[in-house]
């Protein structure tokens, strides 16, 4: 049981199922309770010319414009990018966006040496790799501005994989990785009513996320697998999967000290923290859209990370 702001209290009831392994990389898939609420992905609402898109009127590198003219609220993951416009974007926090409406959405810039059209925004194949999630969970509690935080985990992804895109834009230094990462991403299966995963590097925990139902999960799937891969050193190791440990990074979660934040859709957001990482739950007709967890980094990156938003501008 999660005791949230207000005395709200929720059962997310995870069940961890059986372990994949594959070197030195095991995954353990998560499923809930079945839950209905009927609400629309973006890559669904794109895909039925229901959701637009679209730069600002003066375009804006952190706020992007997204209408939504399905009879059901739409739902953004924290993460997911969007490329095309003036440059592509990565959606800053999970938000829930209500029937027939329009909204400004906070983004991140993932490719800081364009702007200029391209085309109509579509969603990408990918979201922001691991590193840069966490880099923006820590920033995001210390400023509402860390764009240059952003740039400075793609930076280092590009130097760390000896590639250098023209432009500094994510999504090329996954294409480059494309092959190696499609090969290992066919050993892990999604399992019947999944809709979670727990990622396990070289044994350790480095984090987890739940979404609400199996049908958002599966659209999410290869795009989590592959935010962790393009961080991570492959190698031909294997080590014990402990599943108490996963259990234990669950139990704990739970127990972590949630605090509401401001939102701007219909979703609730609680951000938590306990000794051994930090994530964000957000909430929706009291039942969790999606949950993140992130094992916490090294203080001396933490450090860095913080130092960098000091020194951010309002772009």
């Amino acid at each position: 049981m999660i005791t949230l702001g207000n005395d709200v209290t929720i059962n997310p009831n995870i069940e961890l199922l059986s372990p994949q392994t594959h070197k030195n990389i095991t995954v353990i898939p998560l499923k809930t309770e079945r839950t209905y609420i009927d609400i629309l992905t973006l890559k669904k609402g794109l895909e039925l010319g229901l959701v637009k898109v679209s730069e600002c009127p003066q375009s804006q590198v952190n706020t992007l414009v997204v209408t939504n003219a399905s009879v059901t609220p739409l739902i953004l993951i924290d993460g997911e990018e969007i490329v095309g416009g003036d440059q592509n974007r990565i959606v800053n926090s999970t938000v829930v966006i209500d029937a027939r409406s329009k909204m400004k959405i906070s983004v991140s810039c993932t490719e800081k040496n364009r702007w200029a059209y391209k085309s109509e925004f579509k969603q990408s194949d990918y979201m922001a790799n691991h590193r840069t999630r966490v880099a923006k969970e820590y920033a995001s509690r210390d400023s509402e501005h860390f764009q240059n935080v952003i740039w400075s985990s793609i930076d280092r992804l590009e130097h760390e994989n000896s590639f250098s895109s023209p432009t500094a834009a994510m999504e090329e230094s996954y294409e480059n990785l494309k092959i190696n990462h499609n090969k290992i991403i066919k050993e892990f299966d999604i399992v019947k009513d999944q809709n979670g995963i727990i990622v396990i590097i070289d044994g350790k925990i480095e984090g987890f996320e739940v979404f609400l139902s199996s049908e958002i999960y599966k659209e999410f799937h290869e795009k989590i697998l592959k935010s962790y891969l393009i961080d991570a050193e492959i190698n031909e190791n294997q080590y014990p999967v402990n599943i108490d440990a996963a259990q234990d990074a669950l139990d704990n979660a739970y127990d972590s000290s949630f605090t509401e934040k401001e939102t701007k859709g219909l979703e609730k957001a609680y951000t938590f923290e306990n000794q051994d990482g930090l994530g964000t739950l957000y909430a929706y007709n009291d039942k969790i859209i999606h949950w993140s967890y992130f094992k916490k980094m090294e203080e001396i990156i933490k450090d860095e990370i913080i130092e960098n938003t000091a020194l951010e501008s309002d772009i």
